[in-house]
């Protein structure tokens, strides 16, 4: 936030007037009545939520839209192999980033695995079920542009069950029709009491419809009432255990209508990052002293998408420099060993798992969907590249292949002096 414009609780213990009280109560009300504040109408212990529109958040929000053009233009140039390895692997970060914020064990081999299982039951049904595969779906999910925003309180105990329930301590349940009845607190690093939900199932139930409610408003500017949401969403605690994980992913959700999937999907990584900066902009929002002012929390979220879509400007401008170099390199090969068509499509596919894909192997489901052919067609188009000594098999059962020794060194990725030791002279491995 810029200089000129400090919170109502700073000014308020910066005021050495004998009118401490009243200039703080009368400021409070210039702001949320100015024509610049958006007052949400939602009355809590806080007071009524508003957020102010200073400079910086114009600021800030002008430079997240100019942002998002650079993304969005650079997510169009990616082709299919490498924004489903990114996709992939952006979910299965996001679910790892996520679940350490909230003390969760995982490692990144499970959420990975969750991604694949979710991807596997969405083409066929066949997919396992993983332990996070549930949650790694509705993440998946936000690939689809139209995908619903909960609109009943049914509807977000349904993601909170796909997300958090089978993680979640018998003694921690839901107790109540679909939220807590009881009381909760969070508690800091040294024990105390940083935050006691809102008390009652159905004071509970009045506000989370309430929040359902402005993260659909037309009269509010859509980022920040996607995040003005996920404040409220915070703050009511609706569970004894699970809020964080299921508030960040209703924030992707409702950002995830106007922003580019790669900005929405790295947010939890980026919040993780910063995690002390994220609980701190809560605790300032619930200062009473700053009346319901949702400002300051704004600016933070807003500054850690800017901070996300840096990131992404620069490892996509990376990544479609090597997908560049890529292309280059299997034209020239397409040429040299008169590949057909189908085969060179699938060489360029090989080659970007090789680059982008922690696997760096393909199946022949993988190949038989994005060639848009059957299995036993790509099995023809295999065996060509196999024969140009392109790529080896990586497995049998099921069949999987990968770039040759040969063809990484062509492609940079290993050093000349290592595919001479182990490649045969066609490029195949000769164990």
């Amino acid at each position: 936030m810029n200089k000129e414009y400090k919170t109502l609780a700073r000014l308020f213990h910066a005021d050495r007037s004998g009118n401490a009280y009243a200039n703080h109560d009368n400021l409070a009300k210039q702001r949320i009545e100015s024509d610049s504040a958006f007052a949400t109408g939602i009355d809590t212990p806080l007071g009524e939520l508003f957020i102010a529109t200073p400079r910086s958040i114009s600021m800030l929000t002008e430079q997240i839209l100019l942002a998002e053009r650079q993304v969005s233009a650079l997510w169009q140039s990616v082709p299919g192999v490498m924004r489903w390895n990114y996709i992939r692997h952006a979910i299965s970060e996001e679910l790892f980033a996520t679940n350490e914020m909230e003390g969760i064990r995982s490692t990144r081999k499970e959420t990975e695995a969750a991604v694949t299982a979710a991807r596997q039951t969405e083409n066929n049904g066949n997919g396992k079920m993983t332990r996070f595969a549930e949650f790694a779906k509705l993440y998946l999910n936000l690939t689809e542009r139209n995908v619903e925003l909960p609109k009943t309180l049914d509807d977000i105990r349904n993601i909170y069950d796909r997300i958090a329930f089978d993680e979640i301590a018998d003694k921690d349940k839901p107790d109540g029709d679909l939220f807590r009845k009881g009381d909760v607190e969070v508690q800091g690093p040294h024990g105390t009491a940083i935050h006691s939900g809102i008390s009652g199932e159905a004071r509970i139930s009045v506000l989370l419809t309430q929040m359902m409610d402005l993260a659909e408003s037309d009269t509010i500017p859509f980022l920040q009432r996607a995040i003005a949401s996920h404040f409220l969403f915070e703050y009511v605690h609706p569970f004894y255990d699970g809020n964080g994980r299921t508030g960040r992913y209703l924030l992707a959700l409702y950002l995830s209508h106007d922003l580019t999937l790669p900005t929405v999907l790295s947010l939890s990584r980026t919040i993780a990052e910063s995690k002390n900066e994220y609980y701190k902009a809560f605790a300032e929002a619930e200062n009473k002293l700053n009346c319901g002012e949702l400002t300051f929390f704004v600016a933070t979220i807003l500054s850690f998408i800017a901070r996300a879509q840096d990131t992404l400007i620069d490892e996509l401008g990376i990544s479609i420099d090597q997908l560049n170099k890529a292309g280059d390199l299997r034209d020239k090969l397409s040429a040299n060993r008169a590949l057909s068509d189908n085969a060179a499509y699938l060489l360029y596919g090989v080659m970007q798992e090789e680059l982008f894909d922690t696997h760096t192997s393909m199946t022949l489901d993988e190949a038989s969907e994005n060639l848009a052919v059957t299995k036993q067609t790509v099995r023809k188009y295999v065996e060509e590249l196999t024969d140009a000594g392109l790529i080896t098999f990586a497995g049998r059962r099921p069949l999987k292949f990968q770039a040759s020794d040969a063809l990484r060194m062509q492609m940079g990725v290993i050093a000349p002096s290592y595919v001479g030791e182990n490649n045969g002279a066609n490029g195949t491995s000769k164990d």
